[in-house]
């Protein structure tokens, strides 16, 4: 694995597990090659299962893994990238009965190349300081199912404190239209270095207006202010383009299983 692609892989490791490792209710555990979490929702979108290294991975782990949700009656998606996804651990997922929901491109942009955008929409930007704002934030995101997901909604409830504790690090971004959470996205640092970017979602009913491109280069330009040298996101397929023309590209691709 190229050292871009492991920038990809420890962001996005560290991004499943560390506010639920610090909120009660919720677990996290690791065995070699492998991290799990479970969120204590029935929603997949925050049971995770992370493979960060097929090499390290115990035979029956995965299977363990299959059994606990089961047991639970619980959701969960297994990410992993095109690096750990051999033809052994493809055999294995299929036994499992794992099939693939998705795929999408790992990105990374220099920093030390990009030129903070002026835009006088980022005044309609902000970070999340309190526990209303992170509400917005997981509105917005919620709304990315019809009817919404009242699973987003109590995560991001129970969790708003560790989002917004200092140490974290973390960014809560949403983009308001006439006081109205309409665009969000999430700044999530591995170190001092490298931060990922999450979550960029805009309601329906106000894609189209470029508001999701503003609040893109609103992170960007605090990433770089901040001092961070590597950025990463994993791009849906029609955001390639549009990060491209931002100056990521492409390193890697995830695969997600259910």
């Amino acid at each position: 694995m190229d050292e871009l692609s492991r920038l990809v892989l420890t962001n996005f490791d560290r991004h499943a597990h560390l506010i639920p490792s610090r909120t009660a209710g919720m677990s996290v555990w690791k065995s070699p090659g492998l991290t799990v979490v479970d969120s204590g929702l029935p929603c997949d979108t925050f049971n995770i299962v992370h493979v960060y290294d097929q090499s390290q991975l115990r035979p029956t782990d995965l299977e363990a893994v299959r059994q606990h949700f089961a047991e639970r009656q619980f959701p969960f998606c297994l990410w992993i990238d095109e690096t750990n996804l051999t033809e052994p651990v493809q055999a294995r997922l299929v036994q499992l009965e794992l099939t693939r929901a998705g795929v999408e491109p790992g990105m990374v942009l220099d920093l030390g190349t990009y030129r903070p955008v002026a835009d006088e929409r980022h005044r309609n930007a902000r970070v999340a300081a309190n526990p209303q704002e992170v509400a917005d934030f997981a509105d917005v995101v919620a709304r990315n199912w019809s009817p919404a997901d009242q699973n987003v909604t109590a995560y991001y409830q129970q969790t708003a404190s560790q989002y917004l504790a200092s140490d974290s690090g973390v960014m809560l971004t949403i983009y308001y239209e006439h006081d109205k959470p309409v665009s969000v996205i999430e700044l999530f640092p591995t170190d001092d270095q490298t931060i990922g970017l999450y979550c960029l979602a805009t309601l329906d009913e106000y894609r189209g207006r470029g508001i999701g491109s503003a609040l893109m280069t609103y992170a960007l330009n605090i990433a770089k202010e901040a001092g961070y040298t590597t950025a990463i996101l994993q791009a849906s397929e029609d955001g390639i383009r549009i990060y491209e023309r931002l100056g990521f590209r492409v390193t890697t691709t995830y695969f997600e299983y259910q």
